[in-house]
């Protein structure tokens, strides 16, 4: 007669409930090196090609009459009401958070979502929106980093008031 474990009222062979119980461990303990190896314990978004910091070096030079708006609450719009033409760029808001642009042509107008704007560790901007659990970021100052005369360059936009 072999050996067996009661459980639930059901007698298993006990070479079973062990078996089964190397399996349950096994699993347990590939879960738990797997979660180690994620940075936070958690799947984080993978960095972006434009999670880099703000380039201090570059001075600005000049502002354009763009005008950067924030409407509705998670996006901006602006609009290049200039004849110049920008090609790939970089938007940066607040000295802190960039977005790759393809371009920028004369009368394009752009909407970008505000949670696109990545910093140098990854972060997104707090825009806010009707499940945002942190007091929304401000749009205070914008800048576009482009190349003028085959240098890089940072060219500041007119950023339009916004209520609390």
């Amino acid at each position: 007669m072999t050996n067996r474990c009661h459980v639930a009222g059901y007698g298993f062979p006990v070479s079973h409930v062990r078996r089964v119980c190397g399996v349950l461990l096994c699993a347990a303990g590939l879960f738990v090196a797997g979660c180690n190896l994620l940075p936070t314990g958690l799947a984080d978004e993978p960095m972006g090609a434009y999670d880099r910091p703000f380039p201090q070096q570059l001075t600005q030079n000049e502002v354009l009459d763009v005008q950067v708006i924030r409407r509705p609450e998670t996006t901006i719009t602006l609009t290049n009401t200039t004849a110049r033409s920008f090609g790939p760029s970089t938007l940066w808001l607040n000295g802190r958070f960039g977005r790759p642009i393809e371009g920028f042509a004369p009368g394009q107008t752009l909407s970008l979502d505000l949670y696109d704007f990545r910093d140098e560790f990854g972060e997104v901007f707090r825009g806010g929106g009707f499940f945002a659990t942190k007091r929304p970021e401000q749009v205070v100052h914008a800048q576009l980093e482009t190349l003028v005369d085959g240098e890089s360059a940072l060219i500041g936009l007119v950023v339009v008031g916004q209520s609390e």
